[in-house]
Order: structure tokens, then C-alpha cells, then sequence
């Protein structure tokens, strides 16, 4: 398993972790039973989204893709 994104939070995580699979890519999020730690563990860095070693490259494309995409209703620039 590889980490190939760290969400800034748990809406983040699954949003993403749902797209992947969309695409057939099978992902998981580490960390989010961390969260309950709060003040006493750093805020950021938390939660991971995994895949298998042979999706990582495909699933950080897609998430760069994704990042990089104009909200809906706006054009690309």
C-alpha cells in the first residue's frame, strides 16, 4: 500500500476515495480514527489515502486531474 494524497479533512478523504473507485482503483483512508486526538496530535498530516503499489501512479494523476479541474458553473483558464 502507498500513500498517494493527504485530504485536508474527512469529507476530502471520502470524496476522493469515492471517485477513485469510480474509476476502479480501490482505496482506503489511514489515520481517520486519529482525528479524535486533536490538541493533544498535530491537526494536519492525519489522514492518508491509500491504494496498492500498482494504482498509485494512475490515482495521483486522476486526484492532480481532479485538483486542477475549474469548479463547476466556471470556465478553465
Amino acid at each position: 500500500m502507498r500513500t498517494i494524497h493527504e485530504p485536508a479533512n474527512g469529507i476530502e478523504a471520502y470524496l476522493i476515495v469515492g471517485l477513485l473507485k469510480q474509476i476502479g482503483i480501490e482505496a482506503h483512508v489511514a489515520g481517520e480514527h486519529l482525528q479524535g486526538g486533536a490538541g493533544q496530535l498535530p491537526v494536519f498530516g492525519l489522514l492518508r489515502i491509500m491504494v496498492e503499489d500498482k494504482d498509485a501512479e494512475r490515482a495521483r494523476r486522476f486526484i492532480d486531474d481532479w485538483d486542477a479541474a475549474a469548479p463547476f458553473g466556471e470556465e478553465a483558464e
